[in-house]
C-alpha cells in the first residue's frame, strides 16, 4: 500500500388474447377486449362445462352442479366479472414489498461498514498514545466539538451539527456515549455506542507495521448502523468522509511533530476477546 493513500471502501399477467387463443376464432376475437372481456367468456365456458357435466349426473349433485353452471354461464354473458375485479387485470409488482416502509429502517438491518487506510511515518506507540485519549480526537475530526473522557473506558462525545458546521443557527446538537471494547496497546482500539443515539455505531482503529520499514499502517473502520445519508445530515460528513479525513490529519500531525498528548491517559484492560468493527 502507498504510503500516503487513503483508501475507504413489473410486469402484467398473460393477456386474455393468449388464455383464449385454443377456443377458435371467434373467441378470440372477442377475448381481445381486454381483460374483463376475457374474464366474461372464460366464466360462460367455464359454466357450460359445469352444466353439462352436471346433467350427465343423477342425484341432487348433478343438480347443484348444473345449476351452478348455468350461473356462471349468465354472470359472463351479463358482464358481471364473477372472478372479481382483478382476475385477469394487473398482477401485483413482485418487488412493491421492497419499498414499504420507512428507508431508514429498512437499511439500518444491514450495518454499513467503512474502511480507511493510511501509511505514516512513525512508530506504533505514539499513534496509538495519541489516539487512545478520546479527548483528543476533535483535533482530528472537526464535526466534533469536545469528547469528554468520563473513565478508562467511557466517553461522552458531543458533535458539531450540520448546520452549526456551515456556520448557521442549528438546536441540540448530537451526542452519544462510548464504551471501550479492547485495548491492545500500540496495536488495538474498538469501541462502541451504548444507550439512546441517533447514530449507533461501533468503530476500531488498527496499527501494525507496514510493509518495507516504511513506518505503521494505520486502518480505521466506522460500522453505522443508519444510512451515510442520515450521518451526513447530522454531522455535515459520510463516514467515508469522516474516516478519510481524521487518518489524514493523524499523518500530518504525526509526521510534522504537531501532536499534543495529555498525560496521564487512562488506560483500559484486555479483558475483552479481540474483536475489531466489522458488523
Amino acid at each position: 500500500m502507498a504510503s500516503n493513500s487513503l483508501t475507504g471502501r413489473g410486469g402484467r399477467w398473460p393477456q386474455p388474447d393468449s388464455l383464449l387463443s385454443g377456443l377458435g376464432s371467434g373467441l378470440a376475437g372477442a377475448g381481445s377486449g381486454g381483460a374483463a372481456t376475457g374474464g366474461r367468456w372464460l366464466a360462460m365456458v367455464g359454466g357450460t362445462a359445469l352444466g353439462v357435466l352436471g346433467l350427465q349426473r343423477s342425484g341432487w349433485g348433478g343438480a347443484m352442479m348444473a345449476l351452478g353452471g348455468a350461473g356462471l354461464f349468465a354472470a359472463g354473458a351479463l358482464g358481471l366479472r364473477p372472478f372479481g375485479e382483478r382476475s385477469l387485470g394487473t398482477a401485483p409488482n413482485p418487488g412493491a414489498w421492497r419499498h414499504q416502509g420507512p428507508a431508514t429502517r429498512r437499511r439500518s438491518l444491514t450495518p454499513e461498514r467503512t474502511q480507511a487506510v493510511v501509511t505514516i511515518a512513525s512508530d506504533a506507540g505514539t499513534i496509538f498514545r495519541f489516539w487512545r485519549n478520546f479527548a483528543n480526537l476533535p483535533k482530528l475530526m472537526p464535526q466534533l466539538e469536545r469528547v469528554d473522557v468520563l473513565s478508562a473506558t467511557e466517553s461522552r462525545w458531543i458533535a458539531k451539527s450540520a448546520t452549526q458546521s456551515a456556520g448557521e443557527f442549528a438546536g441540540e446538537a448530537p451526542n452519544w456515549r462510548c464504551v471501550l471494547d479492547r485495548v491492545d496497546e500500540d496495536r488495538l482500539l474498538t469501541w462502541h455506542t451504548v444507550g439512546e443515539t441517533a447514530l449507533p455505531h461501533r468503530a476500531s482503529l488498527m496499527l501494525r507495521p507496514a510493509p518495507g520499514d516504511r513506518g505503521t499502517e494505520v486502518r480505521l473502520t466506522l460500522v453505522y448502523r443508519v444510512p451515510a445519508t442520515e450521518v451526513a445530515a447530522l454531522l455535515g460528513v459520510t463516514p467515508a468522509g469522516q474516516a478519510e479525513e481524521a487518518l489524514r490529519r493523524l499523518k500530518q500531525r504525526v509526521e510534522t511533530g504537531e501532536l499534543s498528548t495529555i498525560e496521564r491517559q487512562p488506560r483500559g484492560g484486555n479483558a475483552s476477546p479481540f474483536r475489531e468493527a466489522t458488523e
